[in-house]
């Protein structure tokens, strides 16, 4: 079944391999792995050479070597043909849930994953209805995903007689619970509702394995045989249904029930990066700035879209040099220039690792891509290009923040590449033990470093960078009453560590109060800029140590290859963003769940998990798409209340 149109940047997310979607006409698709995509409409796949033809191709190298590929790739769309004649690409999806049930006699039928039109009813009274999807799926939190076990479920055992699949009804009563939902079984009488179907628990530190009202109910516990392996309980069966027919994986995780269009069906890991020339790099070499310059930036982009060699271009670089009067190029060799071709964001894929693979933990590979951008923005620039940057005079704003706050930059012009690294289900991040997000993407992971790439989507974008004063922030963090304060979040962040197997980690009271400051002034700007709340997105540059970062980039970005039209960035003159600021803040110091809200700490938090203090979604919280920590981690006292607050002279 073909896709219908999206935008690209849907295939990122939220509708990536493994997510359920649904199509006009109200059909319930799952997105196909990486192997099935670029394929012509028989399923043939395109020729390699033909794709490298379209501009397809994405580069990011501090991306790639944190995800160990050779390049990103845009997915394929109607804009990509010049006429009729070349290849036209799709995207797969395939039918899921396949289970369909008669909305006149409630009969159910079992289709496949390749389904392609609608299915109707044989029955005598309702001949040709067309059926629905039943909107109930089963997963596990290893990422699997399968059809609810219905012919099982009815029988109360994992091994019922075939015969019977035809034979189910599916009646809901009409009451909305799931007690109400009746299955029943025409040949052998039996029935069953969907009571206690979604209860359970996730693993814990006691029980590694959690437990599921589906896998526990669905054997009987009284005269019932156990289930083949020993067990009482129905484990996951390994479905891979985003992989097509006959993909199956061992598994033996709790299978848990949910419906398709639940937000824990696909959590989708999403990596990004802010494209930066090489001329703000600090390890560049004098060579590759000069590459980056405009005139030979925009000439080398012509010439790979021209399909031209990097050998090529090479040679043509040095005859166009050699004509200029200040030949820029005379030093250095075609072998120097060859080399830095190969990292040029123009660059094809290269057929090798990189030689400096990214190590450490996600969190260190994250503030390694961050700290670039970082200090980045601190840089100087000109008029052209993929980062327009221009600092306005921080030294004006108001007293009340003196001090805080010593670099503002409008970023008049930003790139911004997103990646989708993989997906879980259930909970945002897997469990310990859980195959890496970035396997289930594939049927046969390719061992060829040159084929491995991720899907992508570049958008373009505006924003406001804010630096705050490293001394001030060391000096209010060291408090002994901060600590004690912020320790509350560190505990209950230990305690998801402990129970799911989270990546370990300090909660810094700065990343607190930058966290927290970004949401409140997105708040507030959305009032002055244009934009709604989820349009704008919140970017950290936050860590300690040798090499600290205290910043906030709060940014739009569209997919348009123009970008934004100033909105956000106008902000970022002194007088309308002091003004913002002093207002975020004094919305910060009421809340309409006061005094609940400001008193969470004091009660050991609140929101999933209780990691968050005083913060809820009449005060702090953003839309998921503009938060880059799912509303965790945020609250407002550290920034209002005057035992603790950084801002002690308001």
């Amino acid at each position: 079944m073909r896709l219908n149109p999206l935008r690209r940047s849907q295939l990122v997310t939220p509708f990536g391999p493994g997510a359920i979607h649904v199509l006009e006409g109200g059909v319930a698709v799952v997105t196909g792995s990486l192997d099935e995509w670029f394929r012509d409409r028989k399923g043939n796949p395109a020729d390699e050479e033909d794709l490298k033809k379209l501009p397809l191709w994405l580069r990011e190298p501090r991306l790639e070597a944190s995800l160990g590929v050779s390049h990103f790739r845009m997915a394929p769309g109607p804009e990509d043909r010049e006429d009729a004649k070349e290849l036209e690409l799709t995207t797969p999806v395939y039918r899921f849930p396949t289970w369909y049930v008669c909305p006149r006699c409630a009969a159910m039928k079992k289709a496949d994953l390749n389904r392609d039109g609608y299915l109707t009813c044989d029955g005598t009274e309702c001949k040709n209805l067309r059926l629905r999807q039943i909107s109930f799926a089963a997963v596990c939190d290893h990422g699997h995903l399968q059809d609810f076990p219905w012919i099982e479920w009815v029988h109360h055992t994992d091994w019922p007689d075939p015969a019977c699949e035809g034979s189910l009804k599916f009646m809901a009563q009409g009451t909305g619970s799931l007690e109400a939902i009746q299955v029943r079984c025409e040949r052998c009488k039996k029935s069953r509702s969907l009571a206690g179907v979604m209860s359970g628990e996730l693993p814990s530190g006691s029980d590694a394995q959690g437990w599921s009202g589906l896998s526990r109910q669905l054997l009987l516990k009284k005269g019932d045989s156990p289930a083949r392996d020993g067990s009482t309980d129905f484990k996951c069966q390994g479905g891979c249904s985003w992989m097509g027919p006959m993909v199956n994986q061992t598994c033996t995780r709790p299978l848990r029930a949910i419906l398709i269009n639940s937000t824990n069906a696909h959590y989708a890991d999403v990596r990004s990066a802010i494209f930066i020339p090489q001329r703000y790099q600090a390890s560049s070499s004098g060579l590759q700035t000069i590459l980056e310059e405009v005139d030979f930036r925009n000439q080398i982009r012509m010439w790979r879209r021209a399909e031209d060699e990097l050998e090529d271009i090479v040679r043509k670089l040095r005859k166009r040099d050699e004509k200029s009067e200040s030949q820029r190029l005379r030093n250095y060799t075609d072998a120097e220039i060859l080399s830095a071709l190969k990292g040029h964001h123009e660059a094809p894929p290269s057929p090798e690792p990189p030689p400096n693979p990214a190590v450490g933990t996600r969190a260190e590979q994250e503030v390694m891509i961050r700290r670039a951008e970082y200090h980045a923005f601190q840089g100087e620039t000109d008029r052209a290009g993929d980062l327009v940057l221009r600092a306005t005079d921080a030294s004006v704003l108001p007293v009340q923040l003196a001090g805080l706050i010593d670099l503002v930059v409008a970023v008049e012009k930003l790139k911004e590449t997103r990646v989708f690294g993989g997906f879980s289900r259930l909970i945002g991040r897997p469990p310990q033990g859980a195959p890496p997000p970035s396997s289930l993407l594939w049927q046969k992971y390719p061992h060829d470093h040159s084929k491995r790439w991720l899907p992508a989507a570049v958008v373009h974008g505006e924003g406001i960078f804010l630096r705050f004063s490293e001394s001030m922030l060391a000096e209010w963090e060291a408090r002994p009453d901060v600590i004690k304060y912020i320790n509350v979040l560190q505990e209950n962040h230990d305690a998801c560590v402990r129970r799911y197997r989270w990546e370990d980690q300090t909660i810094e009271p700065r990343f607190v109060l930058l966290h927290t400051i970004a949401h409140l002034l997105i708040n507030r700007m959305v009032f002055e800029c244009g934009y709604g709340s989820a349009s704008l997105r919140e970017r950290l540059y936050v860590s300690r140590g040798s090499e600290p970062m205290a910043g906030i980039l709060i940014y739009t970005a569209a997919g348009d290859s123009e970008g934004t039209m100033g909105g956000l960035v106008r902000l970022a003159e002194p007088q309308p963003l002091g003004r913002i600021f002093l207002n975020a803040i004094d919305e910060a110091d009421w809340c309409s769940a006061d005094p609940v809200c400001r008193e969470a700490s004091s009660s050991g938090g609140q929101g999933p998990e209780s990691l968050n203090l005083a913060a809820c979604h009449s005060c702090a919280l953003l839309p998921e798409t503009s938060c880059e920590s799912f509303n965790k981690y945020l609250d407002r006292m550290l920034v209002v209340d005057p035992r603790i607050s950084i801002f002690s002279n308001l």
